[in-house]
């Protein structure tokens, strides 16, 4: 992509980075972040930046502004998404946070010369693996027939019953933490368990090695035959490792 292309009411929108084969790079079916513009990749040294050009007044002056407006978000984020997913569905690449802009060609390729080194020790950890995020939920037991409360503090009592967060099985709950660590190359924790989703007792998110897949699901099927009735789990991906390449930024 070539500087002239750029104009003076345009920016750079950065999907992500991905390592020079030296060869054409592939062509990408998805259209860019604001649905008009192509994707197309900037050669940066040993790397290749996957770009679209947008408005410089939409997207980089006005960033902030628009990540508070909850309608711009949903679509753009879910364009975003799309375009990521397509280049790492081609090959290994290094993520962009959501809202990445450059205002000139040359101001990224001097941000990614000078974060060469970073790259490449994310590019060693990040080959040929993918994120997988894995819930355990406590499966909430049959309803039993109320009783009638005699008095003001045994209904305050079978209220709280009812309201109590399930408990949580530390040891059985390690087991399986454990077994899933021994598989993959590594994890990040995805914030702390709350009220927010009912029933969450646990939460993580693990890099994977696509060597690893076959493991990976014989491991998380014998934890749902075994916790069949009392626990469940939920797993999602595979996503591309936006959760372990904060050392690149």
């Amino acid at each position: 992509m070539a500087n002239s292309e750029i104009t003076d009411g345009q920016a750079l929108y950065l999907y992500g980075i991905s390592k020079s084969s030296g060869g054409k790079p592939p062509k990408i079916g998805s259209s860019g972040i604001d649905g008009v513009h192509p994707v197309q990749t900037i050669a940066c040294g040993d790397f290749l930046c996957w770009i679209s050009a947008v408005d410089r007044n939409e997207f980089a002056d006005a960033i902030n502004r628009n990540l508070e407006n909850l309608e711009w978000l949903a679509l753009h984020g879910v364009r975003h998404q799309q375009v990521v997913s397509d280049i790492s569905s081609r090959g290994v690449m290094i993520p962009a946070r959501f809202g990445t802009i450059f205002s000139t060609e040359q101001a990224l390729v001097k941000d990614v010369q000078g974060r060469k080194t970073a790259l490449q020790k994310v590019f060693s950890r990040i080959s040929d693996a993918d994120e997988w995020g894995v819930k355990i939920f406590a499966e909430p037991r049959a309803p039993q027939k109320a009783s009638v409360a005699r008095s003001g503090r045994e209904y305050l009592q079978q209220k709280a019953a009812r309201l109590k967060r399930p408990e949580r099985d530390d040891a059985g709950i390690q087991e399986f933490a454990t077994e899933l660590a021994k598989i993959a190359s590594d994890s990040a924790a995805t914030g702390k368990v709350s009220g927010a989703q009912p029933n969450l007792l646990w939460q993580s998110t693990f890099l994977v090695p696509r060597s690893q897949r076959k493991q990976w699901d014989a491991a998380l099927k014998d934890f749902v035959k075994k916790w069949s009735g009392s626990r469940r789990i939920e797993v999602n991906g595979p996503w591309p490792p936006y959760s372990f390449v904060s050392d690149a930024e």
